[in-house]
């Protein structure tokens, strides 16, 4: 899935937001950007969301 596909899947799925790369250029097409902006639990309970995510859409 593309980028945008991802993250519209993965915000409605697991609720985690990532930002499309493209939305920062045409270098970032293919990948998506996380904030890192919040308390390291809240980190690693998004990344277990997106590792669920993965073992689902992989």
């Amino acid at each position: 899935m593309d980028e945008e596909t991802f993250a519209e899947t993965l915000l409605r799925e697991e609720q985690v937001a990532v930002e499309p790369g493209s939305a920062f250029g045409a270098g970032g097409e293919g990948f998506v950007r996380c904030s890192y902006a919040t308390a390291y639990e809240k980190i690693e309970e998004a990344l277990h969301r997106m590792e669920r995510f993965m073992s689902r859409h992989g």
